[in-house]
C-alpha cells in the first residue's frame, strides 16, 4: 500500500500542473478590452474650457445664452468654429455609431422636453458616461447620459474633432 501513495500524489500534482500550462481555471475567461486611441490634446483642451463654465469654478464667468451657445463658446475658445443651434450643430463633424464609441470632446445630442426624434439640446462628452451641458435651468453642470432622462432623449453623437 505505502508503494500507491507516491504515484498518486505524482498523478495529483501532473494534473495541476497540466491545468495551470493550459490555462484552466474555475472561473470564466477575461474579456478582451477595446482598446481605445489615445484622446487628441484638443479634446482634452475642449473639456478643460468646458468645466471652466461650471459654476464652483469660475464665478465670473458670463453664463451663456443656451446649450448651444455653452457648446458653440467652448469650441470657439478652442479655435473651431461651430454653427449656432444644435440642430445646425447635429449635421457637422462625423457621426458616432454608438453611444460606446463615444471619446472625449465629442458633441451629444438629445431631443428637447418632449421625446421625439428632433435635436433640441446639445452637450459635450466628459467620459465614463458624463457629459457637460447647460440645460434649461440655467448653470452649467455635468450629468449621467444614462440617467432616466437623458437615456430617453439620446439621439446622436457628432465628433468633430479627429
Amino acid at each position: 500500500m505505502g508503494a500507491r501513495k507516491p504515484r498518486l500524489l505524482l498523478g495529483v500534482a501532473m494534473i495541476a500542473a497540466l491545468a495551470v500550462v493550459s490555462g484552466c481555471s474555475s472561473g470564466p475567461a477575461p474579456r478582451a478590452r477595446r482598446v481605445l486611441p489615445p484622446v487628441p490634446p484638443l479634446a482634452k483642451a475642449v473639456v478643460r474650457t468646458a468645466k471652466t463654465y461650471l459654476p464652483e469654478e469660475e464665478k465670473d464667468r458670463q453664463t451663456p445664452k443656451d446649450c448651444s451657445d455653452f457648446v458653440r463658446k467652448v469650441f470657439l475658445e478652442n479655435g473651431l468654429d461651430l454653427p449656432r443651434t444644435s440642430k445646425e450643430i447635429s449635421l457637422v463633424g462625423d457621426r458616432v455609431k454608438s453611444s460606446k464609441d463615444l471619446r472625449m470632446g465629442d458633441l451629444v445630442f438629445f431631443s428637447g422636453e418632449k421625446i421625439s426624434r428632433i435635436v433640441g439640446h446639445v452637450g459635450i462628452y466628459v467620459n465614463n458616461g458624463v457629459f457637460i451641458h447647460l440645460p434649461s435651468s440655467g448653470a452649467v453642470v455635468m450629468e449621467s447620459l444614462y440617467s432616466d432622462y437623458y437615456r430617453q432623449r439620446y439621439l446622436t453623437a457628432r465628433r468633430v474633432i479627429p
